[in-house]
């Protein structure tokens, strides 16, 4: 099996068989996240996940109820949030986010979280500091 293959069947059981809500759902998305970014939509009762691979499109298919996507993107807003306060809306923004130890990965999230439409685009960010900025620090 490829390396796409293994990261896709390993996403899709991360989706169907979540073991820790939504936040561990969350955690392991963005820790399965390539290095070329990820793609993520739902329309009708189905959640359709894409890897920005540049080359052929590789797309995972899952059954999952709106309201588990929008909890998704919801806990992607509040990581954003975490980062920059205020950056982004429950309903959608640009961001960045860290997620993970030793060293944190950074990543930029463009999503949309409206009764109409439910997307998320995650990018990696290559470097560990490259372009993103440092988390906000409480006024004392």
């Amino acid at each position: 099996m490829n390396t796409i293959s293994q990261l896709t069947e390993t996403i899709r059981s991360a989706l169907e068989h979540p073991s820790r809500g939504v936040v561990g759902l969350v955690d392991d998305l963005l820790r399965l996240c390539p290095a070329q970014g990820l793609r993520l939509d739902w329309q009708a009762d189905r959640c359709r996940i894409r890897f920005l691979n540049g080359g052929s499109e590789e797309v995972i298919d899952v059954p999952l109820r709106k309201s588990v996507v929008r909890a998704i993107l919801a806990r992607i807003a509040v990581l954003c949030n975490e980062r920059i306060p205020n950056s982004v809306s429950p309903y959608g923004g640009q961001g960045e986010l860290t997620a993970g130890e030793n060293p944190p990965a950074a990543f930029r999230a463009s999503f949309t979280n409206t009764p109409a439409e439910l997307k998320l685009e995650l990018l990696a960010e290559t470097e560990p500091d490259a372009g993103v900025t440092p988390p906000a620090t409480p006024a004392a």
